[in-house]
């Protein structure tokens, strides 16, 4: 089984503002160590995939960001598209690129930029087993992670317990999938747990590139009829002006949206390595290691009497005295201060 791995990250990052904006979206930024969304989930990937079958797909005007941050990739792994049209587009288009190289059969795994995953060996497992029910399935395999609490800031998958065919696969965490819900209110959220049908939505998928193509041809047509178009011009001096009016005359909506809570041809694999979306400065907190009061602290900063607060300063000093319970977030063109639960 041939694994390419496809890294999201042409978003224009609205959350996680002062320090994510329109020109310098979450992906790019460093919100712990040394290393940025996009360059951590790269280099987690690394140990699962060759590196000769990792991509980005992101927008060319990121191109530059990309190439500083990863300076040893191949710029033919950097799929770049002319606008944001969200994600049906960039894989539909990373689809017939990807297409030029590798058979249908081969099994796309995306995943978003920005996030955190650790217990590497139960994700390995996860992916293993994804991989192996997109090939026997022919179908979307997702990565749903069993809740330890309820949320309120995750997407939610409900699945059927009931056996769907493969004992195997079953026995192996694999299970069908029901229905997607949004991110609940905190009393649907605890219901979710309750429940123990729902589990938090990861936003990584596997499937075969043929089954991608079976999907956008029956649930997004204009997708699938404008890239296959598109897809007559590769490597042709047409191509680039092709490739603009494409991207200008489809309509902008997510495969979750467009696909995923449409098709009936949806599996899960119950997963328990350790995961986190960064939407939030509250996600950003509650996985962050903190001193002894409590306090996320990054950059120049000098607390006293300051407890259960995030302060992260990018240029200048910071120094807090008497809060708690609090948000300060420093960047080059903004400061917020918040309190926890009430960021953008």
């Amino acid at each position: 089984m041939k694994r390419i791995a496809l890294i999201l990250a042409g978003g224009y990052g609205a959350r996680l503002w002062p320090l994510s904006t329109k020109k310098h979206p979450k992906q790019f930024g460093y919100f712990y160590g040394d290393g940025s969304m996009l360059t951590n989930t790269y280099s987690r990937l690394l140990k699962f995939f060759d590196k000769d079958d990792i991509y980005i797909v992101s927008q060319s005007f990121f191109y530059d960001k990309i190439i500083d941050q990863l300076p040893d990739i191949d710029i033919e792994h950097i799929i770049l598209e002319p606008y944001v049209r969200s994600t049906a587009a960039a894989l539909t288009y990373s689809n017939i690129k990807l297409r030029q190289k590798y058979t249908p059969d081969s099994v796309l795994f995306a995943f978003p930029s920005d996030q955190s995953i650790s217990n590497m060996h139960e994700f390995q497992n996860s992916l293993d087993v994804a991989g192996e029910a997109a090939n026997k399935l022919n179908s979307i395999i997702t990565l749903g992670i069993i809740p330890t609490h309820p949320e309120t800031q995750f997407g939610y998958i409900q699945i059927d317990e009931r056996l769907f065919g493969n004992d195997d696969l079953y026995n192996k965490n694999v299970r069908s999938v029901m229905t997607f819900a949004e991110k609940p209110d905190a009393g649907t959220a605890v219901r979710f747990v309750a429940a123990g049908d729902f589990i938090w939505n990861s936003g990584i998928f596997v499937l075969q590139l043929q089954t991608l193509c079976d999907e956008l041809q029956l649930y997004l047509p204009e997708h699938f009829i404008a890239f296959n178009n598109l897809a007559k011009h590769m490597g042709t001096p047409e191509f680039e002006n092709q490739l603009d009016y494409t991207y200008k005359s489809i309509t902008p909506i997510s495969f979750d949206y467009g696909v995923l809570e449409k098709s009936t041809n949806v599996f899960c694999v119950q997963s328990n390595f350790d995961w986190s979306d960064y939407g939030t400065w509250d996600e950003v907190y509650r996985q962050s290691i903190k001193d002894t009061k409590d306090n996320f602290l990054s950059g120049e900063v000098i607390t006293f009497d300051t407890k259960n607060c995030i302060v992260m300063s990018k240029d200048r000093l910071i120094a807090t005295i008497g809060i708690k319970d609090l948000i300060v977030i420093e960047s080059e063109n903004a400061t917020l201060v918040c309190k926890k639960g009430d960021s953008p």
